[in-house]
């Protein structure tokens, strides 16, 4: 077993990491709103409703997706960054926090 004591937190690492798995969640997320938006679409082309209209809600939809992707990953590395630099601050006022590791059987 190895003890350490933690200091800091880098905190454009953990703005990076949180951009990017917000990034990546969002993406997913974004997969399956096309897909359903796609579906509304052609539900509502069956029932009779206008062609150019529905193009331009499924653009307007998929547009404000990729917007909000971008914003988002952005938004949360601020986050990351401003809750690694209170953490640290915590943590130096506190002296750190001890943390064991052990190794895990392969």
């Amino acid at each position: 077993m190895h003890k350490v004591t933690l200091t800091h937190i880098g905190a454009v690492s953990l703005g990076r990491l949180l951009a990017v798995w917000t990034f990546v969640i969002g993406l997913i997320s974004l997969a399956v709103y096309t897909v359903v938006m796609m579906l509304m679409a052609i539900l509502g082309l069956a029932s009779g409703g206008d062609v150019v209209t529905t193009l331009i809600g499924l653009v307007v939809g998929f547009g404000m997706g990729i917007a909000g992707l971008v914003v988002s990953a952005i938004v949360m590395f601020i986050f990351g960054f401003i809750s690694a630099v209170v953490y640290n601050i915590i943590l130096g006022v506190g002296g750190g926090i001890d943390v064991d590791f052990r190794e895990r059987p392969v």
